[in-house]
């Protein structure tokens, strides 16, 4: 095996920056240049490589040069050997990353859960460094055959997060949002896209008692907790603060209270950055076992404020994607339309997201919802048992292992939070 090609086996594992000594990093720049124009890695080259780039003294000289190119002799011999230069790379990133969090922590600069959060954060970037998501395509197919043969017996079951909305969740390939999956879902303001998270994290954790977590930027977990009450049992508590709640009603709201406080689920309200999302939805799987996550809203996650708008948007987004994919686990995030879309006579498209195109991207399943009419006001009707409730359009805009374009109306019975 040539110089070149133990290069690339090498370069899977480490970085120049992986490297204590100077020089030592200035070896492995100089060997990724000569690898990615084709040319062999050897004394020869090397020479002519670091004299074009003015580095031979630098590195000591012909003699040095060709005593360190003579260390390593084999291909299993130096990947033994990056993988030790990695193993000490980590331990000083550690070390680095446990005095930020000590300076952090005697200088005050953040609460105890914030500086603990970032350095989770940090120690598990560090401990990523080696999770490349390569595998054998053997192994994904053996669990797709073991999958096809439960579906033509019958015995398949999902472990999908259900919208709470059954015609949705016939038209979504796996029923629900899947594993490592993210459902975008967008709607104007006052059109229940939170209401809507809600009833699937309900569905999720009081039905089928899975444990979840909640991030709320809107609203604290009080509110949170009287909306899930008021969907649970059917009843507008408004009647409770007026004093009109009949017997039967007032029985349907304890009921539903012990429900709700059984339910595994465990709500979120401040994270600095995307980072803090990421690590307190790790810290959470790994204690409670959280089988999915809901975000409220993808605008109201801080961002880096040195960024421009889209852009931290799009970071926001695709960190988003990459926690789903590295939990496993179904994301629905919130997210704001431009006000205009809905106004259409065709509704909301996805060039209505706000903010940034990369939403788009990022997302497996897209669901816009608007009303049914110029605006909420004129999408307000009564059915037939004199029962006032929102009309809305959805659309199933995006679809990455099913049917787009999927169109429908739902009720929202929006004084008790619920969708027909």
């Amino acid at each position: 095996m040539g110089g070149a090609e133990v290069f690339d086996e090498v370069s899977q594992i480490l970085s120049s920056s992986d490297f204590f000594v100077a020089n030592h990093q200035v070896y492995f720049d100089t060997f990724a240049k000569m690898a990615a124009k084709g040319a062999e890695i050897d004394e020869i080259e090397v020479l002519e490589q670091v004299r074009k780039d003015g580095v031979e003294d630098q590195l000591g000289g012909v003699t040095a040069i060709y005593a360190i190119m003579s260390r390593v002799d084999t291909p299993r011999n130096a990947k033994r050997a990056a993988k030790e230069v990695l193993g000490k790379s980590k331990l000083r990133k550690i070390i680095r990353a446990a005095r930020i969090a000590q300076e952090a922590a005697y200088n005050l600069d953040g609460t105890s859960e914030s500086i603990g959060a970032d350095l989770e954060d940090n120690i598990q970037k560090i401990s990523d460094v080696e999770v490349n998501g390569s595998g054998l395509i053997a192994e994904a197919t053996c669990e797709l055959r073991d999958d096809i043969k439960s579906m033509l017996n019958g015995t398949y079951t999902t472990t999908s997060m259900p919208t709470g909305v059954n015609e949705i969740d016939k038209s979504l390939s796996v029923g629900g949002v899947g594993n490592g999956e993210v459902m975008v879902l967008s709607a104007p303001t006052s059109c229940g896209k939170t209401q809507f998270a809600l009833c699937s994290a309900l569905r999720s954790s009081v039905t089928h008692n899975q444990a979840g977590l909640y991030f709320s930027f809107e609203m604290p977990a009080k509110q949170l907790s009287k909306r899930m009450v008021q969907t649970v049992a059917g009843v507008n508590l408004k009647q409770a603060n007026d004093g009109v709640m009949n017997t039967s009603d007032q029985q349907k709201v304890w009921d539903a209270l012990e429900k709700v406080e059984k339910a595994p689920i465990y709500t979120e309200h401040y994270v600095k950055n995307i980072a803090e999302l990421r690590a307190k939805a790790r810290t959470h799987k790994r204690k409670h076992g959280i089988k999915w996550i809901v975000i409220d809203y993808l605008q109201l996650v801080p961002w880096d404020p040195r960024m421009k708008k889209h852009d931290a948007i799009a970071e926001v987004s695709h960190q988003v994607k990459l926690m789903a994919m590295e939990l496993n686990l179904p994301v629905i995030l919130l997210a704001q339309v431009n006000r205009e879309g809905a106004k259409r006579d065709t509704g909301l498209t996805l060039y209505d997201l706000k903010d940034s195109g990369d939403i788009e991207n990022d997302a497996d399943i897209i669901l816009l919802m608007w009303p049914d009419g110029k605006d909420v006001d004129e999408a307000r009707k009564i059915d037939a048992e004199g029962k006032p409730y929102v009309s809305l359009k959805y659309n199933i805009a995006k679809q990455r292992e099913g049917e787009r374009d999927v169109k429908g109306t739902l009720k929202f019975i929006s004084h008790y939070g619920r969708f027909q």
